[in-house]
């Protein structure tokens, strides 16, 4: 295999100097962690499956499969990407497969000391698939996810087990470092990407929708938690604001909200054709574009993204 270095975007002091906040990346189970405990322990219901809602017009039922049921001034479905709230609110969705199968694991960082791994996120392109990873866990641990291309796949779960040997197959003549990391595993998981069409609304009434119940993107942009916290700040905001209006608030969050996630969605689908683009003219004229810092890698090129302040409302 032979491996062309295109680009380098340094995310560290940079970032912070010019947008004002660090770039981190997590294990999911942490920011989940760290998000529970801002949250008073009383205000934290588990075991709650949302089912259906009744919208009284002044207010809102929630009701559980548990048999229990809430009265609330707003709903927010911030309950992922099969969100039953999305379903009450806006009906069934026929998600696609994008023909792209994941393969994920985590690999305790010691194992792979004799590689030494830069604490950077790398990403290697190639004819039909591509690999990310990266150090989580304060180094401890390092985080990847190999993306190949499949025919046809029917289920969509996150948790379905892989086997290493597939996985080591599906890159067998990539780069040893790769191989290494693969290697390094104890198990991995391997998932289907599903694309679902744009929504025009996000809201009706007293309800409306967080993160991937509402926008969700292949993962190609790295911004699908990114966005959700995004969401929270802007919500919270627009709540502030008509406090004593909780549809125009939900409102004006939709219409803050909706044309940013929305471009992140096309961005990260786009990134699934310049990922995977075989040898030739348009994967040669894509390397020139990645080297030249013209695309959404380079900090230049994305500043816009980065430099938003999802805090200040009535601002796009």
């Amino acid at each position: 295999m032979t491996v062309v270095f295109l680009l380098r975007a340094p995310l560290g002091e940079g970032v912070e100097t010019a947008f004002g906040a660090p770039y981190y990346t997590f294990h999911r189970g942490e920011l989940h962690r760290a998000l529970t405990n801002a949250i008073p322990a009383k205000c934290v219901h588990l075991a709650h499956r949302f089912t259906h809602l009744v919208d009284h017009r002044d207010r809102v039922e929630a009701h559980f499969e548990n048999g229990s049921s809430i009265s609330v001034d707003a709903l927010i479905g911030a309950d992922g990407i099969h969100s039953a709230v999305r379903h009450s609110l806006l009906g069934p969705e026929k998600p696609h497969f994008t023909g792209c199968v994941a393969y994920r694991g985590l690999v305790p960082a010691n194992r792979l000391r004799h590689l030494d791994l830069e604490f950077t996120n790398q990403i290697w392109m190639g004819p039909g698939a591509h690999f990310v990873h990266y150090f989580v866990s304060a180094g401890r641990v390092v985080n990847f996810v190999g993306i190949t291309e499949q025919d046809s796949w029917l289920g969509e779960s996150w948790v379905d087990r892989g086997e290493v040997t597939d996985a080591l197959a599906l890159f067998q003549g990539w780069h040893d470092q790769v191989l290494s990391i693969i290697g390094a595993t104890d198990e991995t998981y391997k998932w289907a990407l599903f694309d679902r069409r744009r929504l025009q609304r996000w809201s009706v009434g007293r309800v409306t929708l967080l993160g991937d119940a509402c926008h969700p993107m292949l993962p190609f942009m790295g911004q699908g938690g990114a966005q959700a916290i995004e969401d929270g700040a802007t919500l919270k905001g627009c709540l502030l604001k008509f406090s004593n209006d909780v549809p125009a608030a939900l409102q004006l969050y939709e219409k803050q909200r909706l044309p940013r996630a929305s471009r992140l969605q096309g961005m990260s689908a786009t990134n699934k054709t310049r990922f995977h683009m075989p040898d030739g003219p348009a994967q040669r004229e894509r390397d020139a574009e990645m080297a030249r810092g013209a695309t959404d890698w380079s900090p230049a090129a994305i500043a816009w993204l980065f430099a938003h302040d999802a805090e200040l409302i009535g601002v796009q």
